[in-house]
């Protein structure tokens, strides 16, 4: 897994998709992730790089440009970014030229992020939507005043996971 982050992952996730598919009647035309710090991540690599497999993602507190993230974390995986900046590219969702690795299908994100977030900065989510802004992507931004890398409060959780349930719903022509 090392230097592979995305790949390795991502591919895990396909196989599942179609392992599942295979035992269980699945309309893989209608298949969204959703994903959390490293699962936000992972849902927008997912809806980025195969959108023929995902056609929606809920994409929360995404680390989406692994130089911008904790180094004690991420060293592990990569190495040191000065000495490997191609691998760093290849597992970032967007560098600085723009969105990485993104297939030209779109398929729709909503990306939320607690905006007193101290783990994974909100910054990360906001060069996410002004790269996916840039090349025409539909996504929607919902900022949380007040909350770090996860709501503690369970009302709001509980109103989030219903915001994300109708996002879906939308999104995959479900209503």
């Amino acid at each position: 897994m090392r230097d592979e982050l995305a790949a390795v992952t991502l591919e895990d996730q396909v196989e599942a998709v179609t392992a599942l598919a295979e035992r269980y009647p699945l309309d893989l035309g209608r298949v969204a992730i959703r994903g959390w710090s490293y699962g936000g991540y992972l849902a927008a690599l997912a809806v980025l790089r195969r959108p023929d497999v995902f056609h929606a993602g809920v994409v929360g507190a995404p680390v989406t440009d692994w130089r911008l993230y904790d180094t004690h974390y991420t060293e592990r995986y990569l190495g040191l970014p000065d000495e490997q900046p191609e691998v760093y590219a290849a597992n970032a969702l967007m560098t600085d030229e723009g969105l990485s690795g993104a297939a030209e299908t779109v398929r729709p994100m909503m990306i939320i992020h607690g905006l007193a977030d101290d783990n994974v900065v909100a910054a990360h989510t906001l060069r996410l939507s002004s790269a996916l802004l840039a090349e025409g992507r539909p996504h929607e931004v919902l900022p949380l005043s007040g909350v770090t890398h996860m709501t503690p409060q369970e009302q709001v959780a509980e109103n989030l996971l219903l915001l994300q349930v109708d996002f879906l719903k939308r999104s995959l022509g479900m209503r």
